[in-house]
């Protein structure tokens, strides 16, 4: 049958004008289009002109239509070379997942005495590309923190009680006490040049110890620049006791020795309230320590306080916001109830 004469069904034209859009392949696109632009009758010539191609180009993509239909038109037949770094992928990513390379430098060199095959440093990072890697920061974890007992408190104790929560069947709080010094909070900030900050002489410091409602996102706290105490703790407790009275209180807390002391267990006792002690250097299970990090990234970083007093009232101010919509939002998902947790964790050693 002469090309001119190739016959489009009308479900073939409409499945050809959504492909040449949709298809993630340019080439497939092109032919999509070729197809349906032959449906509604342009010549050869013109279709090529359109899509950047020659007339025999489109007579083969119509040929191949005729001959496979749409789906011929979506097999794309391209030599493409097999890297000899391909064939090793198994075992170097194997290597790469226990000890990740520092430099695509160092991941050439590992490359050459894993497998002896040498390449170029720019074909190395093209192929660890290809492995699914990319250049990112890496975290910190406490050396004595222990990612197993972390995972099975996050699933055995945490959750489960902020299941609770959720459903109104009791108050959930984590605690923890901050110290925030009068000194210059390094940042990075857009500007044209290396921008230095002014730091204030002394060592004052704000003290703050507070808890912050797991579900209303709400924070009580006490403020003072002497220094945290297990009475302090204790004065702490029987605030939460009178605002959250009615419903089970749990506090998750570190294990500080004021919080860990005997004062602080039978004041808790006495006023219903169950302490749930964090596995030992667990920052990352500690709610609120997403709120010091809010606080120093919005009120502390790159900027000057010319005196104590002005660095407190901001401090304080910030904190007293929170209750306020847009601040509220922001917790929301600041302090979500998702846990960084360490199941990866790697120690990368020299």
């Amino acid at each position: 049958m002469p090309l001119q004469t190739v016959h489009i069904s009308d479900s073939d034209a409409d499945a050809a004008k959504y492909e040449m859009f949709s298809h993630p392949d340019p080439i497939v696109q092109k032919r999509m289009l070729c197809v349906r632009m032959k449906s509604l009758g342009y010549r050869h010539q013109d279709i090529a002109d359109v899509i950047g191609c020659c007339r025999n180009t489109v007579g083969n993509y119509l040929s191949l239509y005729e001959e496979s239909g749409l789906e011929g038109l979506k097999v794309l037949n391209y030599h493409k070379p097999k890297s000899t770094l391909d064939g090793h992928s198994a075992k170097v990513e194997a290597s790469f997942r226990e000890q990740p390379p520092r430099s695509v430098k160092e991941a050439a060199e590992r490359i050459k005495k894993l497998i002896r095959v040498e390449r170029s440093l720019g074909r190395i990072r093209h192929y660890l590309h290809r492995l699914g890697m990319k250049p990112r920061k890496t975290g910190q974890i406490p050396s004595k923190a222990d990612p197993v007992k972390q995972r099975q408190y996050h699933d055995e104790v945490i959750q489960p009680l902020l299941s609770k929560a959720q459903k109104g069947e009791c108050h959930v709080l984590f605690m923890d006490s901050v110290h925030f010094v009068l000194a210059a909070f390094v940042a990075v900030v857009w500007c044209f040049e290396r921008t230095f900050v002014k730091t204030s002489p002394g060592r004052f410091r704000l003290n703050v110890i507070g808890a912050i409602h797991a579900t209303s996102k709400k924070l009580t706290a006490l403020y003072n620049t002497t220094y945290i105490t297990a009475d302090t703790v204790v004065a702490l407790l029987e605030r939460i006791a009178k605002e959250y009275k009615g419903r089970p209180i749990h506090i998750f807390l570190d294990n500080a020795r004021y919080q860990h002391c005997p004062l602080v267990k039978d004041t808790a006792v006495r006023l219903g309230i169950a302490l749930e002690f964090l596995p030992p250097y667990s920052p990352n299970l500690n709610l609120i320590e997403r709120l010091w990090k809010f606080v120093k990234a919005e009120v502390l970083a790159a900027t000057y306080f010319q005196d104590a007093k002005t660095f407190q009232n901001a401090i304080v101010h910030f904190l007293n916001q929170l209750h306020k919509k847009k601040m509220k939002n922001e917790l929301l998902t600041r302090l979500s109830s998702n846990f960084q947790l360490f199941d990866n964790a790697q120690n990368l050693t020299a």
